[in-house]
């Protein structure tokens, strides 16, 4: 089937599917965002020793939400994630965007040398400090062996910061793992990047493929109260009944459920209205929530109490998964301790403090001088000299960031429509020099990609989905072929068009947005990119991006109208299931998780049988024609996979770095060698 060309019509509402840009979980609903759903939470960076045994069950704590702009990114050019996101972490939420999907994209600032040296060196003592007062808070008081309890405080250093412990909410990458430590989950992704159970210890489908009906296993909530499937299907129904209001979010999780209920207190049962192929990732992404605690907040217009209330603000967080949370700073060190009444493994460590910092440098000085155990992200461009530094130990493996080009490929674009052409954008792929990129951007830590997924999807992924090399004779010839002559200055002229959006005659002069919040150097990576256009007769400029939440509203401005924007430079965390990648892309998440624009009505018509298509074989030749259609429309070139390069030091061992935004055991299985 040719789903052919398509464009956006109108401004539409997506709901969730990270994690990311990772998600991000990075998927929100329109009236969430303001400006957008990967909405960030500014925190200024304090110093102050945070201690996780202050707060008694039910006690606010003093930390208040602040102003929601960021202004402490001194990078020009400054993605996603994490809606994504969140995600998708795409989020991507997640882009980050969050989850391992939407782990979309979001949240990590580059172009240090842009910084000035007083900032550079002030962040560093203050993390220095941060770290140090952390360590000494944990011994004091929360334990009789207190130099045995300081010893097992892991100390995580992180670019990516917790936007908002509230699940309906976050949508940076790091929200996921959050929500992963803090809340059960029916199934969780395990060692090796298997679905296993988590809450659920067991669980069977019926012949029809209509009712999945799961095992619990006993536990409670930090509270004591106990943990029940009722809580499962109270999560269930609130999802469900506010899918067009505060939960759009989380609703994509539940595509297809009908209803849920709960026979005793340790069965659930979830119908569904059609078999669903991709239904136990999905449920991956759904966190159960205490309904002792929710419930009072599912009031207002669309159930608009579920996104005002602020867990961050009634410390410690009442929480089912291993950790609870007893220290919350979006911006600065945030503590999560051990919840006795886990149902699952105990952590090995006696707490975990992860520090955000908005200045790698920062982070490797820390890592190097002891004060950090582990080091989720370390900057590409530091991995290779970070491996002959003693007592650190780095890995580097294949990741799940898929960075991209992207085009605003909406019909409501205003200015410069030539772009909507996918042959145009093949030229562009020509002229795209992956390799260079890879090399300069990354440090050789990336590998030229093609494909919407990561490898992380495995079978999922279609090997025939390849980039095009880069071949600048190729590219001019199409753009040749196409009627842009050389104008004097070497620049391509677009004729003139006529009809309902007519444009005049106008040079090959594009506008590229380039986010600040990303693990590479954007605007090194800008400057590659216009000196290989160059050759093909376009003119690029840079414009910075902002973080996440400031990228997404330009790329999709105005007002998410998708009129404006020419390209962008971004990324996407894919999840491992395909389901929600391929989705980023339909009419559905217009205003939501597409930050490109496009729509297709026949591209979604296929999206939507892939979905409802169990047999797996037959599945995967949807998701293979689905990628290739993206391929073929190029609503994003993408650009290279990367790799996951992570350091740990002070003699931890046990890490699962894949398993960031995926699974329980990113925290628990950590231990002292």
């Amino acid at each position: 089937m040719d789903v052919g060309e398509g464009h956006r019509t109108h401004p539409g509402r997506g709901d969730r599917g990270s994690s990311g840009r990772r998600l991000l979980r990075i998927e929100r609903a329109e009236h969430l965002r303001d400006p957008h759903r990967r909405q960030r939470h500014r925190g200024a960076l304090f110093t102050r020793a945070l201690d996780p045994c202050d707060h008694k069950p039910g006690e606010r704590s003093q930390h208040h939400s602040r102003a929601r702009w960021t202004t402490d990114r001194q990078d020009p050019g400054n993605r996603r994630r994490g809606p994504d996101n969140p995600r998708c972490h795409r989020i991507r939420q997640g882009r980050n965007r969050l989850h391992a999907g939407a782990r979309h994209r979001r949240g990590r600032p580059s172009s240090l040398e842009q910084r000035s040296v007083r900032t550079h060196m002030g962040i560093i003592r203050r993390r220095a400090a941060a770290v140090l007062a952390v360590a000494a808070v944990l011994a004091a008081g929360c334990s009789s062996n207190a130099a045995k309890d300081t010893d097992s405080v892991l100390t995580i250093g992180t670019t990516y910061y917790i936007s908002s412990l509230n699940p309906f909410v976050g949508i940076e990458t790091q929200d996921s793992t959050a929500y992963s430590m803090l809340y059960p989950q029916l199934v969780q992704y395990g060692p090796g990047l298997k679905l296993e159970g988590d809450w659920a210890k067991q669980w069977t489908e019926s012949p029809d493929g209509h009712t999945i009906t799961f095992t619990l296993n006993d536990g409670k909530w930090s509270d004591g109260q106990p943990l029940t499937a009722d809580d499962a299907v109270w999560t269930i129904d609130t999802i469900r009944k506010y899918s067009q209001g505060a939960t759009a979010s989380m609703a994509k999780v539940l595509a297809g459920v009908s209803s849920a209920d709960a026979p005793d207190p340790h069965t659930l049962v979830i119908h569904y209205e059609q078999p669903m192929g991709p239904a136990m990732a999905n449920l991956e992404q759904m966190y159960v929530l205490p309904k002792h605690i929710w419930a009072p907040h599912a009031t207002g217009d669309g159930g608009s109490g579920l996104t005002d209330f602020k867990p961050e603000q009634q410390l410690p967080v009442v929480a089912g998964g291993p950790f609870t949370i007893t220290k919350y700073e979006d911006k600065g060190t945030t503590v999560f301790t051990p919840n006795p009444n886990f149902y699952g493994p105990k952590p090995h460590a006696s707490a975990v403090a992860l520090t955000y910092y908005t200045n790698p440098t920062a982070l490797i000085a820390d890592l190097k001088a002891g004060r950090l155990g582990f080091v989720d992200n370390i900057p590409f461009k530091d991995a290779a000299q970070l491996k002959s530094v003693p007592g650190i130990a780095v890995a580097s493996q294949p990741g799940n960031e898929v960075t991209n080009l992207g085009f605003n490929s909406s019909d409501a674009k205003k200015q410069n429509r030539e772009l909507l052409d996918p042959k145009l954008r093949e030229a562009f792929e020509y002229a795209l020099p992956r390799e260079q990129i890879a090399g300069t951007v990354f440090g050789g830590e990336a590998k030229p990609w093609a494909n919407i997924l990561s490898g992380w999807s495995g079978d999922w992924v279609n090997p025939d989905v390849k980039p095009l090399p880069n071949d600048v004779d190729k590219a001019n010839q199409i753009l040749d072929s196409l009627g842009y002559r050389r104008g004097p200055d070497g620049v391509r002229m677009v004729p003139a068009t006529s009809g309902e959006k007519a444009q005049p005659e106008h040079p090959m002069r594009y506008t590229v947005i380039v986010p600040n919040d990303t693990d590479y150097d954007g605007h090194l990576q800008f400057t590659l990119l216009k000196s290989a256009f160059e050759k093909v007769g376009v003119d690029l400029s840079e414009k910075a991006g902002g973080d996440g939440t400031q990228a997404y509203s330009l790329i999709t401005g105005p007002d998410g109208k998708y009129e404006d924007t020419d390209m962008f430079t971004w990324y996407w965390h894919p999840y491992i299931d395909p389901d929600f990648n391929l989705g980023v892309v339909t009419t559905s998440e217009l205003g939501n998780n597409s930050d490109t624009g496009w729509s297709n009505p026949a591209y979604d018509a296929l999206y939507q049988q892939q979905r409802t298509t169990v047999d797996p074989a037959a599945r995967r030749a949807l998701v293979w024609q689905a990628e290739s259609e993206i391929a073929r429309a190029r609503p994003y070139i993408q650009v290279v996979e990367t790799n996951l390069v992570t350091a740990s030091s002070n003699g931890w061992t046990g890490f699962e770095p894949e398993l960031f935004t995926l699974g329980k055991a990113y925290y628990t299985s950590p231990k002292r060698a």
